[in-house]
C-alpha cells in the first residue's frame, strides 16, 4: 500500500488539485512542504496532525520541508478567522519562530538536508522592497480571483485589511521560492487552507514554464460532537510541556468518547490500520475498561514526549482511577491537579463547604446527599459524616484529592 492509499484509509485526505498527478509524482522521491504559523511560542495539538503527516512522508522516502511563517506571521492568516488578528511585534514573531523551530526539530529528521529541512520565510521576504513586491508578485494576481476565494469572501462583511488580503500573495511567493531553490513540487495543509494552497499553485504555474507541481489538503479534525480537535475546557493544548503538561494531554485522550478512539488512532498511531482495528474491536468488547483510550493516550504522549513521560502519565492516571496516591511524589501530585478545580487553604474546612467551593456540589442540601449516600472520597477513603472536618494538620501531603461519584475530581492544596 502506498502512502496516499494509507492516508485515505485513515480518513485524512480532503481535496486535491489533481489526484492522479499527485499519485504519479509520489511514485518517486519528491520534496513536499507544509507551513506553520508562529502565532505563539508553541504549536498546538491540532498542528501535530500536520507534523505526523510530514513524518509519514519522510518515512516513505520523500524530502520534507517544515516552513516557519516568520514573515507571514507578522501579517496574520485570515483563514478561519472572523476578525483581524492583532499584530505581534517583530521580536515576538522571531522569538516564537525560533521556539517552534526547536520544537519541530524534535519530530522531523533534519540530520541530512536531503531528508528534511526547517526553513523560515522571513529569510527571503525581508529583502523584498515594496516596488518589487507589487511588480513581481502583485501584478500576477487579479482582484476578482482573490475575491472569489472563500478565505477572503467570508471576511468581506466584517472587513479585511489590505495586509490580510495580501496574505495569499505571500504564501504563493513561498511556493515559488521553494520550487526554484529546493525543487519543492507539492504543498499541503489543512482544509481551511485550500484557498491559499490553490492560489499558490496557480501563481507558481503562471510564474514558471512547464511546472510539475500540485497541492492537496487534509480534513479538519473534530470530535464526535463537532467540537474542534485539540481544544480543552481550559483552552488550547500546546506541544510545549511547560505550557501544557504531558499528563493533561494524556487525560485529554483518556476522556475522549468511544466514537473518537479509532479516528484518532488512525491519525496519530503509525501502526497498520488492521492492528488499530483489532485494538478498537477489543476495546468495544469492554469499553468500561477504557483500554482504547489508554492505547491512544499512551501512543500520543510517547510520540510527543517520549516513553518515560508516557509511563509517568499512565502511573498518575492509574492512581487517580484507583484512588491510590501513596506512590506519587509531591511533584506528581501537583501535576495530577492540572485540569481540576483546585483550592488552596491553610485552615480547616467542613466537607460540605469543601464540596461546594470545589464545584462538586451546588448546595449544602446536595452536598449532604452525596456524603450520606457515601459518594464522596478523600484520597480514596469514603466520607459518610457530614460534620467531617478537613484539617491540614491531619494530612502529611500538601495535596489531597476529593472525589464525588465515579469521575468528578477536585483537589485541596495546603
Amino acid at each position: 500500500m502506498n502512502l496516499l492509499e494509507d492516508l485515505e484509509r485513515r480518513g485524512l485526505l480532503d481535496s486535491f488539485s489533481d489526484e492522479e498527478k499527485i499519485k504519479e509524482l509520489l511514485n518517486s522521491k519528491r520534496t513536499v512542504y507544509c507551513g506553520f504559523d508562529p502565532s505563539a511560542k508553541s504549536l498546538q495539538l491540532g498542528n501535530f496532525i500536520m507534523i505526523t503527516i510530514l513524518r509519514r512522508f519522510q518515512k516513505a522516502g520523500h524530502r520534507v520541508i517544515a516552513l516557519l511563517g516568520g514573515a507571514t506571521g507578522m501579517i496574520g492568516d485570515p483563514s478561519g478567522k472572523s476578525a483581524e488578528r492583532k499584530f505581534l511585534s517583530t521580536e515576538n514573531v522571531k522569538d516564537n519562530a525560533e521556539c517552534i523551530r526547536k520544537q519541530l526539530a524534535k519530530y522531523i529528521d533534519t540530520s541530512d538536508p536531503e531528508k528534511g529541512l526547517i526553513l523560515d520565510n522571513y529569510s527571503w521576504w525581508k529583502d523584498i522592497d515594496v516596488i518589487t513586491f507589487l511588480r513581481e508578485y502583485g501584478k500576477r494576481f487579479q482582484i476578482n480571483y482573490m475575491l472569489s476565494k472563500e478565505v477572503v469572501k467570508s471576511r468581506l462583511e466584517t472587513g479585511i485589511s489590505y495586509a490580510e488580503f495580501s496574505y495569499m500573495i505571500l504564501q504563493s511567493g513561498d511556493f515559488l521560492h521553494l520550487y526554484r531553490d529546493y525543487g519543492c513540487q507539492i504543498q499541503f495543509g489543512g482544509g481551511d487552507q485550500w484557498g491559499n494552497l490553490t492560489s499558490a499553485l496557480d501563481f507558481l504555474k503562471r510564474s514558471e514554464e512547464n511546472v510539475e507541481a500540485e497541492a492537496f489538503s487534509f480534513k479538519l479534525i473534530t470530535d464526535s460532537n463537532g467540537k474542534k480537535f485539540g481544544k480543552s475546557e481550559k483552552g488550547a493544548l500546546y506541544l510545549d510541556e511547560n505550557m501544557t503538561s504531558p499528563y493533561r494531554i494524556y487525560q485529554y485522550f483518556m476522556n475522549v468518547s468511544d466514537e473518537d478512539i479509532l479516528r484518532y488512532l488512525y491519525i496519530f498511531d503509525d501502526r497498520d490500520v488492521e492492528e488499530l482495528n483489532t485494538i478498537y474491536k477489543k476495546h468495544m468488547g469492554h469499553p468500561e475498561l477504557r483500554e482504547g483510550q489508554r492505547e491512544l493516550a499512551r501512543s500520543l504522549v510517547t510520540s510527543l514526549h517520549g516513553k518515560e513521560k508516557a509511563d509517568r502519565c499512565e502511573k498518575m492516571s492509574k492512581a487517580l482511577f484507583t484512588d491510590s496516591f501513596d506512590d506519587l511524589s509531591d511533584e506528581e501530585l501537583k501535576e495530577l491537579t492540572d485540569g481540576l478545580t483546585v483550592i488552596n487553604t491553610a485552615e480547616p474546612i467542613n466537607i460540605l463547604d469543601a464540596l461546594i467551593k470545589l464545584n462538586l456540589a451546588s448546595s449544602k442540601r446536595e452536598a449532604r446527599e452525596f456524603v450520606n449516600n457515601k459518594a464522596v472520597k478523600i484520597n480514596g477513603e469514603k466520607i459518610d459524616n457530614i460534620d467531617f472536618i478537613i484539617d491540614p494538620k491531619n494530612f502529611d501531603r500538601k495535596t489531597i484529592f476529593i472525589k464525588r461519584g465515579k469521575k468528578n475530581y477536585a483537589a485541596l492544596t495546603f
